[in-house]
């Protein structure tokens, strides 16, 4: 009995372990081989339905960082298997961004009900349509 209950316990602990130990998304414009601009996209927390990203000089961003930011953010995306995502920051939000990943195009989605808005009205952004822009498979 002692065994069974131990290896139940092993099993569990395993599979809780394994799950709480994705690593955070993290990468670097520099890393993907690109000259012009040097940004970092930094995922500081995951929650159900978002993800806040901290990028470093964000509100000095150029226009073509801009554009890789948000293939970053499809990107993530993609690897969350969500079909749309939604990006909230004014210009006076820092180096934060939050991700919001809803399940339509509603901004009345559960996946706003945790999330700060920021007094901003964003746009659902699909999936789909970044990865062809983005190059992504």
């Amino acid at each position: 009995m002692k065994t069974i209950f131990l290896t139940v316990f092993l099993f569990i602990f395993a599979t809780a372990h394994s799950v709480c130990a994705e690593e955070l998304f993290s990468v670097s414009s520099a890393e993907r081989g690109i000259s012009a601009f040097d940004f970092k996209v930094i995922e500081v927390k995951r929650a159900e339905g978002f993800s806040v990203l901290e990028i470093p000089g964000f509100q000095d961003r150029t226009a073509s960082a801009s554009r890789w930011m948000m293939c970053m953010y499809t990107e993530l995306a993609v690897l969350r298997n969500k079909e749309m995502w939604a990006s909230i920051y004014t210009d006076n939000s820092g180096d934060d961004v939050t991700i919001v990943f809803p399940q339509s195009t509603s901004l009345n989605d559960p996946a706003f009900d945790n999330v700060d808005l920021l007094g901003t009205e964003p746009q659902i952004v699909p999936v789909e349509l970044f990865k062809k822009f983005c190059g992504l498979k």
